[in-house]
């Protein structure tokens, strides 16, 4: 399967790293982006299946770190993964849920 980064995960994964830089070291900051590449392997391997966030979507929730969550949607017809967002998960979920609706595929 192809990863596919829609301009939406492009901007919010770099929002969640600018937040990191302010509050980890560099040690956890380049552990966390080893979780990512770890979780969107397994995700572009079929070696995991996340739990449905959004059934009408078909938006898919991994947790990437305790503190943020990856959304995604899975067209295994054309073999593509497309990453949504990148979401705090200390942040308020009306905001995931307007990300959510947002046309960004």
């Amino acid at each position: 399967m192809e990863i596919v980064w829609t301009k939406l995960a492009k901007i919010t994964y770099i929002e969640v790293l600018e937040n990191l830089k302010k509050r980890w070291t560099k040690k956890e900051l380049k552990n966390f982006k080893d979780l990512t590449n770890e979780l969107l392997e397994k995700v572009k391997n079929e070696q995991v299946e996340h739990l449905v966030a959004n059934q009408n979507l078909g938006v898919r929730k991994g947790v990437v770190h305790k503190n943020v969550s990856l959304f995604y949607r899975e067209d295994r017809n054309n073999k593509k993964i497309y990453l949504i967002t990148f979401f705090n998960n200390r942040m308020d979920p009306k905001t995931l849920k307007n990300l959510l609706k947002q046309k960004v595929i």
